[in-house]
């Protein structure tokens, strides 16, 4: 097995993530791109010390599976906010009508969504991925659920 093999079961949930962030099929693929590609170049360190992935306990491999997607998606947050910002009025276009609402919301808090509801992260484990203080993650979690909530149901009041 090799570094290739270890990273080949998170391509669909990085994908996910990117759309999530910029929903465009070209563009999205792009971004999965451009964070595994930061994660080799920042990050060769980490990726020299896995040694040999065939001689790994499984729940090692995991683990370091687990390590590294947090690491990429460190890497995507920073990356796809950044270009999601940029390509704001191509995504007007673009997203899709049935997820509008979604889309509306401000990148971050589509990231932070989308890794609590999506990939299942803890608030503290998002409170690593993206880089900011907890607070503020429970606070776009919040947010990010009343708009989408009030976005789909206005009888909801606060």
């Amino acid at each position: 097995m090799d570094f290739y093999h270890l990273l080949k079961p998170l391509t669909d949930k990085l994908y996910r993530t990117a759309f999530s962030l910029i929903p465009d099929d070209l563009q999205a693929e792009q971004l999965v791109i451009d964070s595994l590609n930061a994660y080799l170049i920042k990050d060769k360190k980490h990726i020299l010390a896995l040694g040999e992935i065939d001689s790994m306990a499984k729940k090692d491999l995991l683990l370091k599976r687990r390590q590294a997607f947090k690491v990429i998606l460190k890497y995507m947050g920073e990356i796809g906010v950044r270009r999601s910002t940029q390509l704001k009025d191509q995504m007007i276009r673009t997203r899709p009508v049935e997820f509008d609402a979604f889309y509306r919301l401000e990148p971050k808090v589509r990231l932070v969504l989308s890794l609590r509801y999506d990939l299942q992260f803890t608030a503290e484990e998002i409170e690593d991925i993206v880089g900011m203080p907890r607070y503020e993650v429970i606070e776009k979690l919040h947010n990010g659920r009343f708009l989408l909530t009030t976005t789909l149901n206005p009888s909801v009041t606060a």
